[in-house]
This record gives C-alpha cells, structure tokens and sequence, in this order.
C-alpha cells in the first residue's frame, strides 16, 4: 500500500505535480520563505510574517499556508516540557511505581552492589529500596519478594520499558502474585512519582558523602541505605500533608482528597476546545529520540490521522492511525502532534529495493518497510528537476 497524497518540502518538488495558480500572495510568501536571502526564510511563522507585512502583503492564511511545507513542519520546534496528566489512584496500594537506579560508580565502595530498585507507592508516598548486584530476572524477583515480605501488595505496577522489567521471569512472578503490569510508552517519559523519589533519595546520598568526604565513608551508602529511606518515610510530605509512614487504609480517604481535590479547580485551566478533530492530518514529534539537535527534523515524515480523542481526559489526548489503518500505540498530547496540509499526490521514494520490467519495488522516504511496494516506472517523476 502506498503513502497517502503528501506535500512537496520545497519548490522543486512542487514543479513535479503539486497545485498551480498560487495567489499573489502565496507568491510572495513562496518567494520570501524559499530565497536564502530573504530576511523571512527558512524560519518559523514570525519571522516570516514580519518580512511579508514589510512588503506590503497580505498574511492572511499564512500559517495554514506552512502547515502544507515540509520545509516548516518537519523543523518546526517541538516543546518538551506541557502539562501532562496526573496520576490518579483509587487508594493505598492501588499501584506502585518501580525503577532502577544505576549506583555502579560505587559499587567498589559497596560490597559489588550496582544497582537500586526503587518502588514507591502512589497515594501514600511510602518507598521501597533494595540494593542489587545485577539486573537479572531472578534478582530483581529476589528483590521484590523481599518488599511484599513487609506486608503490603500493589494492585499495579508502573514501570518504564526497561528489560529488566519486562523479562519472562519477572513477568512470571507478577502473574503468579496477581499483580498487574503496564509500563510508560514515552521512552522520554519515565515513571514520574518514582523518578521525584529518586531525585530525592540521590540528594540525601550525596549530601551524606559530602559530609564525609576524605574519610572512608565518603562512597559508601551501604550501611545507612535504609535509615535514609525510613528517614524519607518519616518526613512530611507537602502532596499528602503528612508523613508516607503514617498513611494506612483508615486514613487513606482524607489523603485522597489531600490529594486530588484541587485538581478539579486546576482542571478548569485545561479547559479549552480541543486542537484537533476526528480526521486531522498530523506529523508526531521526535521527542523519543535519545539524542535531540536543533537542526534536524524534529517531526515524522510519515504523515498519520486522528482517529479519537479521549473524552472526559484533561490535557487533550489522542489516537492516531498510520496509512495502512494500523493503530499507533499509545496515546498523543496536542504538544507531541503538528497538523498538516496534505494536498499533493506527490511523495518521495527512499531506495529502489528491485526492478522487474518496468515496475520497481520501492520503499518511501519516512515510512516504514510495511509500507514498501510496487509502482511503475511511468508513474515516476523527477520532482528535483530544474
């Protein structure tokens, strides 16, 4: 199946079949957005709306105008940080987050430990630690019966997508306990409330080396570990207006409301009409990428369709469906879509794969291999020609 019609980036290709008859105006932003030595050029909205109005030209329909050039929607900037929701649980226990912190720096300071699983229970605050060597099923298992063995069980554990997580065997244990799974699709986005504790928690370990820095318990967190963490549960917790320790199932109602009720009085600040509607055609950010620079595409080449929006869900999140029909998994923010104009039946090829007469497999450039398919060679054309 190929690509649906897709716009042309720049002017080449717009000589290669895209929509003639441009207005004056269009002309002139055409003119001022392409020419290098144009004041307005290969830049965002602002820039170039301040060179059109010092020209004299109208910009009306400017914005709708770039959102059908690649040039602009493939390098528009993507914003990182926006609200998100908040997690919300239905009580104490309801579920845990979990995650890994890389201690191997000191692990010859700390009888060979690596690693620290930490796990944090949503409502109440109250966290776990256990040091590990490695990050092997059987010992994160080890690790974790360890923390039931104090009394208390998640419903659901929350975690990031990293592989000693999902591995057979401690997928295994989780079933066989009849705890549920899921983890964070953003691979930038981690699980939040157990990152906060970590943070937390690397503080109070630093700030006790500092203290004993040039003596031989400058690297070794091993003998205090777990007075550092009934320390953290101890405190006072300014979410929960009490102590993690002190929150059980008789109180757990008033921490919810402590919680959660002035989210109703925040959510009137999210509310605003939604961005996109059943059928938009959007680009998805990058931002799953380890290593972001400025200057390379910051958004899909592969174009998708809004399928659904979340009812009843503030921030605004929806599902998007690539060209074959297939689902993308997870859901989107309004920040992590760019819509587009998708007006032209011309799109790129990537590679030839094989040639047979005068048909050629090909694959498209941003598309992925499923996407890969026969065309004939007269429907080719050299949208780079000068």
């Amino acid at each position: 199946m190929s690509p649906r019609r897709r716009r042309g980036p720049d002017q080449n290709r717009r000589k290669g079949g895209s929509n003639g008859g441009k207005r004056r105006s269009n002309q002139s932003w055409t003119q001022n957005y392409y020419d290098p030595k144009s004041a307005g050029s290969f830049g965002g909205i602002q820039r170039l709306r301040r060179k059109v109005q010092l020209d004299g030209k109208s910009t009306n329909g400017l914005e709708d105008w770039l959102q059908g050039e690649d040039t602009y929607t493939l390098h528009k900037p993507v914003r990182y940080r926006f609200p998100r929701r908040r997690v919300i649980v239905g009580g104490i226990d309801d579920q845990w987050e979990g995650d890994l912190v890389d201690v191997s720096s000191l692990a010859k300071f700390n009888r060979g430990y690596k690693y620290l699983l930490t796990v944090i229970d949503v409502l109440s605050k109250y966290a776990w630690v256990v040091p590990l060597k490695d990050k092997t099923g059987t010992t994160l298992v080890k690790a974790f019966t360890k923390i039931l063995k104090q009394g208390r069980q998640p419903s659901l554990l929350h975690t990031d997508k990293g592989r000693e997580f999902i591995n057979s065997r401690f997928q295994s244990f989780l079933k066989d306990k009849g705890i549920g799974f899921f983890t964070t699709e953003n691979d930038d986005i981690k699980a939040s409330i157990v990152e906060r504790f970590n943070r937390t928690l690397k503080s109070r370990m630093w700030r006790y080396f500092t203290k004993h820095r040039g003596g031989k318990e400058q690297s070794r967190y091993l003998p205090v570990l777990q007075d550092l963490v009934g320390a953290y549960n101890a405190s006072y917790h300014r979410s929960i207006k009490t102590a993690p320790i002190k929150v059980n199932a008789r109180n757990s109602h008033d921490i919810w409301h402590t919680l959660y009720d002035r989210d109703a009085a925040a959510a009137s600040t999210l509310r605003k009409a939604p961005k996109f509607k059943t059928g938009a055609r959007v680009r998805i950010s990058k931002t799953r990428r380890t290593f972001k620079k400025g200057y390379l595409p910051n958004w899909s080449e592969e174009l998708f369709t809004v399928v659904r929006r979340q009812p009843g869900v503030l921030p605004h999140v929806y599902t998007i469906q690539d060209d074959a029909g297939d689902l993308i998994k997870g859901t989107f923010y309004e920040q992590e879509l760019q819509r587009v104009k998708d007006t032209t039946t011309v799109f790129l090829i990537d590679q030839i794969l094989r040639r047979k007469g005068d048909r050629m497999f090909v694959s498209w450039l941003g598309y992925p291999a499923s996407f890969n398919s026969w065309i004939r060679k007269s429907d080719l054309v050299n949208v780079y020609k000068r």
